[in-house]
């Protein structure tokens, strides 16, 4: 089921980025590549500008909720797997360094390659 959710997702997003790069901009940036001019970035008479321009936006509506829905989805998805404990609940007191014995030090340094002394 998660992996039918994540490809839904991966889609809705790409949707989702597609409808926003053709939208009309207040620049006009990415509207105009189809040659339109002023028929709506490019429709050719089939709507008109402000008719495309709704349509856009209530299919980035539309695409913008089903994204956001999804990732709440696999969120919880994703909880489920986890334990459900806080990070508050556990102790935050380090354990007690354990003290291993000191070694006994020796009257006169050792030289390299001498026995050692017991």
């Amino acid at each position: 089921m998660t992996n039918v959710l994540l490809v839904i997702h991966l889609v809705l997003c790409l949707g989702l980025i597609i409808l926003v790069l053709i939208q009309r901009s207040e620049g006009g940036a990415l509207s105009g590549l189809g040659g339109g001019g002023a028929s709506g970035g490019g429709m050719g008479g089939l709507m008109t500008g402000r008719s495309a321009s709704s349509l856009l936006t209530r299919a980035t509506g539309l695409l913008a909720g089903g994204f956001m829905l999804t990732s709440l989805i696999l969120s919880l998805l994703a909880n489920a797997d986890r334990n459900n404990t806080s990070i508050l609940d556990t102790e935050t007191t380090a354990p007690a360094a354990q003290e291993q014995p000191a070694a006994p030090k020796a009257d006169k340094p050792t030289e390299p390659g001498a026995p050692l002394a017991k």
